[in-house]
């Protein structure tokens, strides 16, 4: 419950009144665009000039109280909210791979372009210097920029080597606080760093920074509309939570006392892992109810054809789809998953894709990156991904580790950049919810609909499976629905 959810409690009960729950979920939607006090102290005082004693706060009450434009929602039908959809960028209309010699250049030359023309966006950037600039032992500082060819950590110091293309340095971090934003830093990222060169000719690093995100208001929907959050559904595993995704149906088809969110569902957002694949771990098929990959999709799109057309869904494919598993990964192929593509409110995209909701810009990857970071960095773990996705909105790179579990293709350009900052940033592939902010933006990893398999347990993987994160695009709060009980 939040915060102003329960002040207006608070102070309907000093006033001697309860509010029913069906008028809480009306709180709940419009708290961001009155003052919900004034709205109950206003609600109070109508009642008891009307000479109405009962001391229940209805739906209705509030509903009389509204300013007009907020009215005006409560007798809108989700059919007459129009959808406005933008496809930011879709991977798959950009992908081509560089030819193998020159491919691995022109990668990281992309990389570094993008990324330095972010860094070149802060007031101070006119005074980063290439490397080969760089007179050692001259007791002077300089600013510098360049990928992170190496970190090693040792037990006082970090050493950090970084590549600009003009040349390389070694640069020694001593500072405990210079130290502690340098074991965040991800290999092959870039990072902007004050240094100073002793009369000894050793670099030392004054202070370390990434590309990031900057401090901003994200930008909202002007009507109350809600956008679901899911992924790695696992569609054909033994392990697949048929009936808690039969409830999810069923309360988008008669939702009763939340009719209100409901009506004004206009998005399903799957981050990938629509299907459990065919051999993507070790003896998968000890696991599998269906060992068919066609025939996984078919079942898929038997499910998802039962949620209300009004509802507009948008899939990536994710590591256990049949797309090429290096990033980025294209759309899920129609050769598998024609079923899917014949859903008249689907719409097939790449991984990652950004895509604009009512304005609101999201960013949608299934995440597998996140792998490599909570193994390298220090104090991840994969209860807590959105601290993992920070280090990635840090980094305005989506995969910065080349060579690790994640594969990344050789493209003539580096697609992973975050060029523009999302309002939201979901991802998925851990199989955990986690919800956070980040300046701005919303981070949601949004779990699985898949209780764990022995390759999991064997991984360490505990999942919390049929936990559905719901947010209000014009307020960005977020509801979480357990479908794994009875509604």
């Amino acid at each position: 419950m939040s915060s102003k959810i329960a002040e207006a409690i608070n102070e309907a009960l000093s006033n001697g009144y309860q509010i029913h729950p069906d008028a809480l979920i009306l709180l709940e939607a419009v708290k961001e665009k009155v003052s919900l006090i004034d709205l109950v102290i206003k609600t109070i005082e109508m009642k008891r000039k009307s000479g109405d004693q009962q001391l229940l706060l209805l739906k209705k009450d509030f509903e009389e109280m509204l300013p007009e434009h907020l009215k005006e929602h409560e007798e809108v039908k989700i059919d007459e909210i129009e959808p406005e959809i933008e496809i930011v960028k879709d991977v798959s209309e950009k992908i081509s791979p560089s030819e193998e010699l020159n491919g691995l250049k022109n990668l990281f030359e992309s990389r570094f372009n993008k990324l330095y023309s972010i860094v070149k966006e802060r007031p101070d950037s006119h005074q980063i210097q290439k490397i080969e600039s760089i007179a050692k032992g001259n007791g002077l500082s300089y600013k510098v920029a360049g990928l992170v060819l190496d970190k090693k950590i040792k037990r006082t110091h970090i050493e950090l080597t970084i590549d600009d293309k003009s040349g390389k340095a070694t640069i020694f971090v001593k500072d405990q606080s210079v130290m502690k934003q340098a074991m965040s830093l991800s290999l092959d990222q870039l990072v902007v760093v004050d240094l100073e060169s002793t009369k000894k000719g050793v670099l030392f690093a004054k202070s370390i920074y990434s590309p990031d995100i900057p401090d901003r208001s994200p930008n909202l929907s002007k009507k109350i509309v809600y956008a679901i959050f899911t992924s790695d559904l696992h569609i054909g595993s033994k392990t697949f939570l048929y009936e808690a995704f039969e409830r999810f149906v069923l309360w988008l088809t008669q939702h009763g006392r939340e009719d209100f969110i409901v009506k004004r569902i206009k998005y399903l957002i799957i981050g990938g892992d629509v299907v459990d694949g065919i051999g993507v771990y070790p003896d998968q098929e000890d696991d599998l109810e269906e060992l068919n990959i066609y025939q996984q999709y078919v079942r898929a799109a038997q499910l998802l054809n039962k949620i209300p057309k009004s509802i507009q869904i948008f899939i990536i494919p994710g590591n256990h789809d049949p797309a090429r598993q290096a990033l980025p990964q294209p759309a899920i192929p129609k050769k598998y998953a024609e079923p899917l593509y014949k859903l008249e409110n689907v719409r097939i995209l790449g991984n990652p894709s950004q895509i604009r909701l009512h304005g609101v810009n999201i960013l949608i990857y299934h995440g597998r990156s996140l792998d490599d970071i909570v193994a390298t960095i220090p104090n991840l773990t994969f209860s807590k991904p959105a601290s993992a996705m920070k280090i990635l909105l840090k980094a305005r790179h989506l995969a910065p580790l080349y060579g690790g579990r994640t594969p990344i293709a050789l493209e003539k350009e580096d697609h992973l950049v975050i060029e523009e900052v999302p309002d939201i940033f979901h991802a998925g592939h851990v199989h955990t919810l986690d919800i956070d902010r980040y300046k701005g933006t919303l981070l949601i990893n949004s779990g699985t609909w898949q209780t764990q398999t022995k390759y999991q347990a064997n991984m360490g993987v505990t999942p919390t499976p049929g936990l559905l994160p719901i947010v209000n695009l014009a307020t960005l709060d977020v509801l979480v629905k357990d479908f794994t009980k009875y509604i």
